[in-house]
């Protein structure tokens, strides 16, 4: 298993550190594990093993640590990534699980403003959309948490530093 610093590339450009494929993913991975953090800036993974890593303990650079290996590599790329896409497409504004949210969302809008156009049944609706919308904007933000919770207890991923864009 291999023991990642991360840190802002501008941090550390003086060391001019190449970035190999699993260096690279385990940015990705710290990325998505501190889904609140919106990290702005690049990212460089260095071997906490190296003297690079003793320079980024040194110079206090390192924003956190993390640990790899073939097996957290391949969740990652089969089943991470993908969760991820769902729950924060980094991509994109708004990730599929967001999307169904806000389709969803719509459509109970309008079915409420249907209802509320009777006089029969303008009482069915009444609230249907505020308690719809509270409920399924909180679902979907405890299970970004609890993403959140698993990538840091399955790559063993620890604040150094306090993340500041």
């Amino acid at each position: 298993m291999t023991t990642y610093y991360i840190c802002r590339d501008y941090d550390v450009a003086e060391l001019n550190i190449a970035q190999d494929n699993e260096q690279k993913l385990a940015c990705e991975i710290i990325k998505a594990a501190r889904i609140y953090d919106e990290i702005k800036s690049e990212l460089v993974a260095i071997y906490a093993d190296s003297e690079n890593g003793t320079y980024a303990q040194l110079k206090n650079t390192a924003l956190y640590s993390m640990k790899l290996d073939s097996s957290g590599i391949e969740l990652w790329e089969t089943y991470g990534r993908r969760i991820f896409d769902y729950l924060l497409d980094p991509t994109e504004d708004c990730s599929e699980l967001w999307s169904a949210y806000g389709v969803l969302s719509s459509t109970i809008s309008e079915y409420e403003e249907l209802c509320a156009e009777s006089s029969a049944f303008s009482d069915l609706a009444e609230g249907f959309a505020e308690s719809m919308d509270v409920h399924l904007d909180e679902n979907i933000r405890e299970e970004q948490s609890t993403f959140a919770g698993i990538m840091e207890d399955v790559y063993e991923i620890e604040e150094i530093n306090l993340v500041t864009s």
